[in-house]
């Protein structure tokens, strides 16, 4: 795997992408998404970044790009992405024209944003040494990926397993963005809880703030972080009862607060998953932070 190698992490909310060589990120850059501007404009935002990029790793011939929603990764499509609006558009192609008319003919892959993310950890973060490990990514959404043995495991498609934000919790809950009612990604993302903060604050709240305001004291800010809680570990005892993941890596921006979430989800795993004695799973918190997709999206 050494070499240097061009990963990049398309969000719903915001565009990583880096230079990464042995786990490490450089030159790392990070956009707007343009996702109100639509799929050309996001387009044209992740090309300029990347022609910045070549011209500091010019032996890269083959760019790997995690994307948010169900990918075919064989036929490099986005078949459907709630978070990005998007259904059925041919990415790779796409993005391999638009970098040729750059004058730089590298290839794509891609795959399952958070997929992208638990490789990277798998391979140089918190999951190193598991045989098994899950990864819930929570940020604009909810994330899943599943690595086994320091490799994504591939189906016909190649990357659309594995979606534990849409793991329904509620029957008749929340709507989430998907059109379905009761996800875990209406309950437990980062904009569920800045949605859920227009209640109890006079202007809207990220879920950054509230953690702060939660750890200062704030009730109003430790009733939406423990429901956020609660919906978690009930997602993650789900996913440990069915995949039986060695540990369970919890990473996005909500990481930095491993402080209220670890001993929360560490109670509740040890109370909701089946014989936890005799196979216990442990939560962490992803060590590479923010760049977990953009390494393992250079990894593909």
């Amino acid at each position: 795997m050494g070499g240097k190698k061009i990963g990049v992490d398309l969000g719903g909310t915001v565009i990583k992408m880096g230079i990464v060589e042995e786990g490490s990120v450089s030159e790392e850059m990070v956009f707007d998404t343009p996702v109100s501007e639509g799929y050309g404009a996001v387009l044209d935002c992740i090309a300029e970044g990347l022609g910045k990029l070549l011209a500091h790793c010019p032996e890269a011939d083959c760019i790997g790009m995690g994307v948010p929603g169900l990918i075919d990764s064989r036929q490099g499509t986005v078949c459907y992405s709630n978070n990005l609006g998007w259904e059925n558009v041919s990415f790779v192609q796409d993005m391999e024209k638009k970098l040729s008319m750059e004058q730089r003919a590298v290839k794509v892959k891609i795959a399952n944003d958070a997929q992208c993310a638990a490789l990277g950890e798998a391979l140089y973060g918190a999951g190193r040494g598991y045989g098994r490990m899950a990864m819930f990514t929570i940020g604009t959404g909810v994330g899943g990926g599943f690595i086994r043995d320091g490799k994504p495991e591939s189906d016909r498609y190649g990357s659309m397993a594995y979606i534990f934000g849409h793991e329904a919790l509620e029957s008749k809950g929340r709507m989430c963005n998907c059109g379905r009612q009761g996800c875990l990604e209406a309950y437990a993302s980062a904009e569920a809880v800045k949605k859920r903060s227009v209640s109890l604050y006079e202007t809207p709240q990220s879920a950054k703030e509230i953690f702060e305001k939660a750890r200062e004291g704030d009730v109003r800010a430790q009733c939406l972080v423990e429901e956020l809680l609660e919906y978690l570990s009930r997602g993650a005892v789900n996913i440990s009862n069915i995949l039986r993941p060695e540990v369970i890596v919890i990473g996005g921006g909500v990481s930095a607060s491993a402080d209220l979430i670890l001993p929360r989800l560490q109670e509740e795993l040890k109370k909701g998953v089946y014989g936890y004695a005799y196979a216990p799973v442990t939560a962490v918190c992803a060590e590479l932070k923010n760049q977990a997709g953009t390494v393992g999206a250079a990894y593909l």
